[in-house]
């Protein structure tokens, strides 16, 4: 029981260390952040926590998988949010409208794929 906590507490610190490095280089250099963020780094680093975790080789392909479904519509975000900002809305108005379509669009996706038969 305190190995897994102790590996959840290792994950989460890990991850937020990654979120700080990344937040402290975009104050130099948001190409280089956006390249470390955009790069699927989390995606990578949770598919093989999963497989270490569980050995289950076939759990971590499908977190893969869902994954690469779910890339479309968190897109959203990325269009929106520089769109609301050129419409005027100051920015905690727009990080709060393309987080609220980007959730809605994930809705409707996962919907969509439901409807479609598609697990993810």
């Amino acid at each position: 029981m305190w190995a897994e906590i102790a590996q959840t507490a290792g994950k989460a610190i890990v991850t937020a260390v990654f979120i700080i490095i990344v937040s402290e280089i975009a104050k130099r250099s948001t190409m280089l952040a956006a390249l470390l963020v955009a790069l699927p780094l989390a995606t990578m680093m949770t598919v093989a926590m999963t497989y270490y975790s569980t050995r289950d080789a076939a759990l971590a392909t499908r977190f893969a998988t869902s994954t690469a479904y779910l890339i479309l519509p968190g897109l959203v975000f990325f269009v929106s949010l520089p769109l609301a900002q050129r419409m005027g809305v100051p920015f905690w108005g727009a990080l709060g409208v393309a987080t609220g379509l980007t959730l809605v669009a994930y809705a409707g996706w996962i919907a969509l794929f439901h409807r479609l038969g598609i697990e993810l």
